[in-house]
């Protein structure tokens, strides 16, 4: 499901946003002038293991993985498989990649938020 704000599907780099939150970290990034990949694939794309990073930032001297987490899908329930990923990114990206950073969704509720939280992060 595409995400909207007032009424218009929201895309960035021409993609669809699963959330709101989402977009606005993508505005906050451009507003630091941060290169990235949004919804970048690891492995395999739809095969059991692959993942999608919600944006790769092009941060020197490696590149970041930055997901965007929201309290229901990413609950504790959840919780044991989110960390799992988690490392398995790390794993994967050691050496390659910085250590991934996750922002929640009550972190980036609004444009000023979300400027505010990737400041903390990336400035």
């Amino acid at each position: 499901m595409m995400a909207k704000l007032n009424q218009k599907e929201v895309t960035v780099h021409g993609k669809p946003v699963d959330s709101i939150n989402e977009y606005y970290v993508s505005l906050a990034l451009d507003a630091l002038n941060l290169d990235y990949n949004f919804q970048y694939f690891v492995g395999a794309i739809n095969i059991r293991g692959s993942q999608s990073i919600d944006f790769l930032v092009k941060t020197a001297p490696k590149p970041t993985p930055l997901f965007i987490h929201g309290e229901y899908w990413h609950a504790a329930w959840n919780s044991e498989e989110e960390s799992f990923k988690m490392a398995e990114i790390n794993r994967i990206s050691r050496g390659t990649w910085a250590d991934a950073i996750i922002i929640w969704e009550h972190e980036c509720e609004t444009e000023e938020d979300a400027r505010k939280i990737v400041n903390e992060y990336f400035k």
